[in-house]
């Protein structure tokens, strides 16, 4: 049975029990937060606290590190406030991970204060004005829309035939 995408940063950790697990269901989880347009979708995603890894992976701690740090620097660049979950002291890496094919001045704040020296893919693209709807709401609503057209022609219809009777006698 294959997996589903994970929605939200807690479901990122769920499955993982190698620290190797980790990059590919984090990248599945950013490929799903491509389709959110909106801060309100963007938080219900991170407002759950998820599992802490360490003592599972022995990993000393990258894995919980990186998400907390993907998290809060998603939510700066949207605008909002990040999650009390990823101020806990046990989301920091024990010891510096560094990606030496980047400037390291180029890191973000999140991440640095972590102990990881790496550049994040930034996958939210929000936009201004209402959320999209999915097209089974549309499809409600145009159907909503086309029953109260007709019921007003036939209100109209019967108001018109009733004139003419009136008139007609």
């Amino acid at each position: 049975m294959q997996n589903l995408a994970p929605k939200t940063a807690t479901e990122v950790t769920f499955n993982i029990h190698q620290a190797s697990d980790f990059l590919p269901c984090l990248q599945t989880w950013q490929a799903e937060l491509k389709t959110i347009t909106s801060r309100k979708e963007l938080l219900t995603r991170f407002q759950d606290s998820p599992p802490l890894l360490r003592s599972r992976l022995k990993d000393l701690g990258y894995c919980d590190a990186y998400l907390a740090a993907y998290v809060e620097w998603v939510c700066q660049l949207a605008g909002t406030k990040a999650p009390e979950w990823v101020k806990q002291p046990h989301r920091v890496a024990d010891s510096p991970l560094i990606d030496e094919s980047i400037d390291l001045s180029e890191t973000p704040e999140s991440f640095r204060k972590r102990n990881l020296f790496t550049l994040p893919v930034n996958v939210v693209q929000l936009r201004r004005g209402r959320p999209a709807k999915s097209d089974a709401h549309k499809l409600k609503n145009n159907a909503d829309r086309q029953r109260r057209y007709r019921q007003r022609v036939k209100e109209k219809l019967t108001r018109l035939k009733q004139l003419e009777d009136e008139l007609g006698k």
